[in-house]
């Protein structure tokens, strides 16, 4: 019997589990308000060594700290390698998704195996108001935490140093994967093994009302019986540390911005169950249904306490063991209600957001009532336990089809604001107005009230083509992987490409002075800079045109056009397309022009020559540009990238009155020479040195299209 009730039970987990996972897969968009956000930033983290990808080198730097929000952009970004982007994230959400219930069954299993039947919560709690609002990160670390803490509850007696560092590698998972749950999970392996401790001391001095060992010995054995576990609670000094590590350094640099949402908000959100609500308060009645289930369970639960002390104070069966009435009102799992509440009460005192976070409130609430569960006990008969995990499904799939429901409706406006054609040009720069879009849906009929499915899509938009986004919030923060070079972008970094959403049309009038519209659909429009067509006059009516990199009091060599460290990119003309940091220098040793000076820098320089298309031959030439016997020592190393083909790779720049030149054919097809010249840091190569370069037309003359 007990063969054909696990077959059951695994039978309807499975069917659950393909069934709540069918929308991810069955689904071209997963609608989520972050979620394209973080394809876009996994493939920008991904791509940030290649120096063809200019832009993005220029517009971000890497975030490379270990800072407790790394798990799900290291999974994408490694997942990018081998899938396409949206697939990606799919597998993230079929983790984000399917893990929760299975961690829930884990940690009942290891606690409170009658209250397996509750582990089916879990999937209801998996579509939740925070994956859609593209936490994966928070909602990989709640499944990370009960993991942990059904692993700890399960070797607990027979505590070892390999469970210890099991422990420690699953909480430093978590840490990595989640501040909140963390701070959560550090709490709880503290809490618990002191209250269980606690628990059976009480139990032992005074569970019996005769015993004939005395008062004080009973306490002292209780005591030493509990060593191991203040061995555990010191083992945690290292988590301790990080914990608060991570604390301060958010007060120090983040505190003091605090938003309380205020106490009606935080009482509709909590009886509301807005933890389980994205897009719609339709959703609320499920929400409360669930609460109300809650509540039922909680209250047979005390009525069942009080049953069954009732029941063994009427049998008098306290008198002839001398078992105290009060061990059986309270239990090792009352350890599971003290944190529920603690959880409640962290939920409507911490503020909503501060410590250069939100949805702080949102995070415990989930938490409040998974961790209640094993403290569930309602002794029912097998029938009535049937009829709980029928409700449970039931209310599971009533909560998925209404997601189903609105994803086949947002998936028509999706794909509809994402038509858009035209941003074909790799290695430009993309801005959007507004930079967070949560307009209405056409398919749906409402505007979603808390989640915005068309928050950040054009990140789709730029994933693959080397594209830098100017409205990357993100990369204005200090937990994502990436962060802004300049606070000033949009001055220093002119957009290529505009997308403009439709409630921001009334203002493009100044826009369309700079911009064509080169493509629109029902919720957006792109727009494209204008550009000029090639100067002609930089030819000088010949074949050739030089250029010489020089500081400002340099000497231009004859023939050849000036370059200096500041000499920005014009469109139509030439100039330098990057801002970082360049040094000039002239060379104290007689050589030739134009070696006599050059334009030097450590970081990555792009230049760019407006061009007729056409076949032409390059030669660049390079000098180390002695200024004083300090600078002999240095070495200097030469990449040089043309319109994305690696043309000119380590190249060795002699030391001393040496030149050296590098030469290169190309076929220009976009109007455009995009030069990027830089040295591999890794290497004894710290810097790069450019005296100038020379374009020779393959053609009788220039041709203008």
């Amino acid at each position: 019997m007990k063969v054909g009730q696990l077959s059951i039970g695994y039978i309807t987990v499975i069917v659950l589990m393909v069934l709540h996972l069918l929308p991810v897969w069955g689904f071209k968009y997963f609608p989520t308000q972050d979620g394209a956000s973080h394809i876009y930033n996994s493939y920008v983290v991904k791509e940030y060594h290649n120096h063809e990808n200019y832009r993005l080198r220029e517009v971000y730097e890497l975030n490379a700290t270990i800072f407790p929000n790394w798990t799900s952009h290291a999974l994408l970004l490694v997942l990018l390698y081998v899938f396409p982007p949206l697939v990606c994230e799919k597998i993230v959400l079929t983790l984000c998704i399917g893990l929760l219930p299975l961690s829930l069954f884990y940690f009942l299993n290891s606690i409170a195996k009658r209250n397996i039947v509750f582990g089916l919560l879990g999937f209801i709690f998996a579509y939740n108001y925070l994956l859609h609002m593209g936490f994966y990160n928070f909602v990989l670390s709640m499944s990370l935490f009960f993991f942990t803490m059904g692993y700890w509850w399960k070797v607990k007696d027979k505590l070892g140093l390999t469970n210890i560092i099991v422990i420690y590698l699953l909480s430093l998972v978590t840490y990595l994967t989640h501040y909140h749950s963390y701070a959560l999970l550090i709490m709880s392996l503290t809490f618990f093994p002191l209250f269980l401790s606690a628990y059976d001391v009480l139990h032992r001095v005074w569970g019996n009302q005769e015993t004939s060992q005395p008062f004080m010995h009973r306490l002292k054995e209780g005591v030493r019986r509990h060593k191991p576990t203040l061995t555990f609670i010191g083992s945690l000094t290292p988590a301790y540390f990080i914990l608060f590590s991570y604390y301060f350094y958010l007060t120090n640099n983040h505190g003091g911005n605090s938003n309380h949402k205020g106490f009606e908000w935080v009482m509709d959100y909590f009886f509301g169950m807005k933890s389980l609500v994205s897009f719609h308060d339709d959703q609320v009645l499920i929400g409360r249904v669930l609460l109300v289930f809650f509540a039922i369970v909680l209250v047979l639960t005390v009525i069942n306490r009080i049953w069954q002390w009732y029941q063994f104070r009427a049998s008098e069966a306290w008198k002839e063991t001398g078992e105290r009435l009060w061990t059986r009102a309270v239990t090792q799992m009352d350890g599971f209600l003290i944190m529920s509440v603690v959880i409640t009460a962290m939920f409507f005192i911490v503020p909503w957001s501060g410590y250069s976070g939100g949805w702080i409130n949102d995070r415990f609430h989930l938490y409040i009532f998974l961790i209640l569960i094993p403290f569930f006990a309602v002794n029912l008969h097998r029938y009535t336990n049937y009829a709980v995990a029928g409700l449970i499904i039931a209310l599971s799939l009533w909560h998925l089809g209404y997601h189903v429901h609105t994803y086949r409706l947002l998936n028509r406006d999706i794909a509809n604001a994402l038509s858009l054609e035209g941003m074909d040009e790799k290695h430009t720069i993309l801005m959007s107005e507004p930079g967070e879009w949560g307009g209405f849906s056409d398919s749906l009929g409402f505007e979603p009230k808390y989640v915005e499915p068309f928050g950040h899509l054009e990140c789709l938009l730029a994933v693959h083509k080397g594209i830098a986004y100017l409205d990357n919030y993100e990369a204005d923060t200090d937990h994502f992987p990436l962060q802004y070079k300049e606070e000033d972008r949009d001055q220093k970094f002119p957009a290529d490409y505009a997308i403009i959403w439709r409630t921001e049309y009334g203002d493009v009038s100044g826009l369309e002075e700079e911009y064509d519209l080169i493509d629109s659909n029902d919720y957006n429009r792109l727009y494209r800079r204008k550009r000029a067509s090639p100067d002609p006059e930089i030819w000088g009516g010949g074949t050739v045109v030089s250029f010489d990199m020089q500081p400002e009091e340099g000497r231009t060599t004859p023939g050849h056009i000036p370059v200096y460290v500041d000499t920005t990119y014009t469109d139509g003309k030439y100039g330098w397309l990057t801002v970082s940091a360049r040094e000039e220098s002239q060379n104290k040793l007689a050589v030739a022009q134009p070696y006599t000076d050059s334009i030097l820098g450590q970081e990555d320089a792009v230049f760019r020559v407006a061009l007729p298309n056409g076949t032409y031959e390059v030669t660049c030439y390079f000098s180390t540009n002695i200024v004083d016997e300090a600078d002999r020592a240095e070495p200097l190393e030469i990449n040089l990238i043309a319109n994305g083909e690696k043309q000119i790779q380590r190249l060795r720049v002699p030391v001393g009155n040496e030149t050296i030149d590098g030469r290169y054919n190309i076929t220009i097809t976009d109007e455009h020479l995009t030069q990027v010249i830089y040295t591999h840091k890794k290497s004894r190569y710290q810097r790069w040195v450019w005296s100038g370069f020379t374009i020779q037309s393959n053609s009788a003359l220039p041709r203008q299209n």
